[in-house]
């Protein structure tokens, strides 16, 4: 029994490790080929295995969601944004210079990884009805968690929350934070530092 429990778990560790290296490989073929040049194929020699291999996680459209969700969490945990430890801290945090500094951080995070990958997700989008309904719910999603992270200002906002809510959403969408950075050539830094400085200015009461 014990043998056999022993093999079961290797096996799925070989399994998680293959599908973290084909989803790796796809989201480098994806940011330098583009999303309709990427092939099945290009992805298998990427990763070093079969094309059955990577077919077996999954068809073109899915790999790249799930790649997506890996740039966005850097794993392949099945876990909500906000459900995760750093977001949970940091939406009960209430000291306001702490809760800043600690959405700073998220930023450097969040958008150190899940940029390009965000703007492969959209520009596909644009030629996959699939991929359109996928970024649809992305964007509702999106405006949900930003709302809960608005909602966790609360006694510091000096604007309705729905205005305030729209007002996050819009800084920290994924066309202004990567014309910012792609375009005028900030950093993800300069961009966090900014983001932190914005939401308190516009967002808060005067301290």
């Amino acid at each position: 029994m014990a043998t056999r429990s022993y093999n079961s778990a290797l096996r799925d560790e070989q399994a998680r490790r293959t599908r973290a290296s084909v989803l790796d490989a796809a989201i480098r073929c994806f940011e330098r080929d583009g999303y309709a040049a990427t092939t099945m194929k290009a992805i298998a020699a990427e990763a070093g295995v079969s094309a059955q291999t990577v077919f077996t996680q999954g068809a073109k459209p899915a790999l790249l969601l799930a790649a997506v969700d890996r740039g966005l969490t850097g794993d392949d945990e099945e876990v909500p944004l906000l459900a995760r430890e750093g977001f949970r801290a940091f939406i009960a945090e209430q000291d306001r210079p702490r809760k800043l500094a600690m959405l700073r951080e998220l930023a450097v995070a969040y958008y150190s990884g899940a940029r390009s990958m965000l703007r492969v997700f959209r520009n596909a989008a644009g030629g996959d009805p699939e991929l359109a309904a996928a970024w649809e719910e992305y964007e509702r999603r999106r405006y949900q968690d930003i709302r809960a992270i608005t909602e966790s200002f609360a006694p510091m906002l000096r604007l309705d929350l729905d205005v305030a809510t729209d007002v996050c959403w819009s800084i920290a969408g994924l066309e202004f934070v990567d014309g910012l950075i792609r375009v005028r050539g900030w950093t993800v830094e300069e961009y966090a530092d900014w983001l932190a400085d914005a939401v308190e200015r516009l967002l808060f009461e005067e301290s």
